[in-house]
């Protein structure tokens, strides 16, 4: 009997012990979920909120946090690659500082993007170099990672921008694959932003028709009239490099005298387009000396 007691005794000591191992578990997975939530939750706060600059950078670290503690949450990934590049590129000033925050979202949404099954499938079917892999786990993506692979491809080509321009061809063919995918699957993505980005490019690389960068510059106005930063860019680049003065004055005007706020989901970006408006056109005169 005293043996039977003791059986019990050790089989109730084990139990309870498992239990509290077991709630353990469970509640530190509960602490961890909670408090990714808070932090999406305070991102979105922020984000909201991005017009002002204190406000941008806050969403951009929350958010920050969120993906690291959950990098494989694509509406957490997407959010937070697109903070890096509102902050790089509409509110850092230093060129340095900038590009960190390029690298940063298009890393985030490169590991994303090539854990993918579909990015690995796709991959897997090209017999070649790792770049041939790259672009094949590109041509393959769903339609539904289009939000991705947007943030990925504007964050790297952000941050291409003012690389030399060695730099820009050998990433050429991956940003194009991106681009031509996105405009596949889903061509009026952040107001014909793939346009937007080829209209850039195009204006900016060595051998290319400079049609080339109109054409695409027309399809997003045309069909996103009231995204102010393709005028802006259109300016910037294309009308620089052609040396059409009036063409690059007309374009900055009309993005001052519009209203940045027909877009509402988009109005902080609008207004920061405007503020780039107003100092490219007090740059006129060395842009087109």
């Amino acid at each position: 009997m005293k043996k039977f007691n003791v059986i019990i005794l050790f089989s109730l000591i084990f139990m309870n012990t498992s239990c509290v191992k077991k709630n353990d578990s469970f509640n530190r997975y509960i602490s961890k979920e909670k408090n990714i939530q808070f932090l999406v939750d305070q991102g979105r706060i922020h984000w909201s909120k991005r017009v002002n600059f204190k406000e941008a950078r806050l969403a951009k670290l929350f958010l920050s946090k969120a993906n690291s503690l959950n990098p494989d949450n694509q509406e957490i990934v997407e959010l937070y690659a697109r903070a890096c590049y509102f902050v790089g590129y509409y509110i850092e000033s230093n060129p340095d500082k900038s590009d960190s925050l390029f690298i940063q979202g298009f890393n985030a949404t490169w590991s994303f993007i090539i854990s993918t099954d579909e990015f690995q499938e796709g991959a897997a079917l090209f017999e070649g170099d790792s770049t041939g892999k790259k672009i094949a786990g590109i041509s393959n993506i769903s339609e539904g990672m289009v939000p991705i692979l947007y943030w990925w491809v504007s964050n790297y080509s952000r941050f291409l921008a003012k690389k030399p321009v060695m730099a820009r061809l050998q990433s050429r063919d991956l940003i194009e694959t991106a681009l031509h995918r996105i405009i596949s699957l889903k061509p009026d993505f952040f107001y014909h932003g793939s346009n937007r980005l080829f209209g850039g490019i195009y204006a900016r690389l060595p051998g290319v028709e400079l049609s080339l960068s109109m054409s695409n510059f027309d399809k997003a106005i045309l069909g996103s009239p009231n995204y102010l930063g393709t005028y802006v860019v259109r300016a910037e680049y294309l009308y620089t490099k052609s040396g059409n003065r009036e063409s690059f004055i007309k374009d900055l005007q009309i993005v001052l005298n519009a209203d940045p706020t027909l877009l509402p989901n988009i109005s902080p970006e609008n207004l920061f387009e405007q503020e780039k408006a107003k100092r490219l056109l007090l740059k006129e005169s060395k842009l087109f000396e």
